[in-house]
């Protein structure tokens, strides 16, 4: 399944033949709202609406260099998808981000960050990487999830999960 067949059944109800033991397969399933935390802030986002695009903005802003960027929307999309899968499959969970936009200088300094990061910002300022952790779910099962629609990039740290928007799909565990 490439990204665009993925997007194309997230938003629509035939998703649910893929996901048929989950309870919300006869419902209209929402892929615009995030629960998330970063320190001490914690916001339950739709990110559909324009005061919720610019809280999951500022939540996954460059907190060293104090910059908001612009997230892509399939990567919000994707892990709004995420939590859902998680709450129906193991436990609700909170995603903790621990990375979202990166200014370049930030890259430089952050250990291991490859010099292409997705998390860096394009021309027009949109970024397409988040790095989170699942509170109270073990990470290989939101790895696991994030797997799945087989597009971008899904990389298994100690402490965290780094996803991506990407045409290819690419894996890689750090442990």
């Amino acid at each position: 399944m490439n990204r665009r067949q993925f997007l194309a059944a997230a938003s629509s109800v035939s998703l649910a033949a893929h996901f048929d033991k989950l309870a919300w397969a006869t419902q209209t399933p929402s892929y615009t709202l995030l629960d998330i935390q970063r320190g001490s802030d914690r916001f339950q986002i739709d990110f559909s609406t324009p005061d919720g695009f610019r809280t999951a903005a500022w939540m996954l802003r460059d907190v060293r260099a104090n910059r908001v960027g612009v997230p892509n929307v399939e990567m919000l999309q994707l892990a709004a998808w995420a939590q859902v899968v998680l709450a129906e499959h193991h436990a609700y969970t909170v995603f903790e981000v621990t990375s979202g936009l990166r200014t370049h200088h930030t890259n430089s300094i952050t250990e291991g960050a490859a010099r292409n990061s997705r998390h860096l910002p394009d021309e027009h300022g949109q970024f397409y990487a988040m790095d989170i952790k699942p509170l109270g779910v073990n990470i290989d099962q939101l790895a696991k999830i994030l797997q799945y629609p087989a597009f971008g990039g899904v990389g298994v740290y100690r402490s965290h999960v780094h996803f991506d928007i990407r045409d290819h799909a690419t894996r890689w565990r750090s442990k």
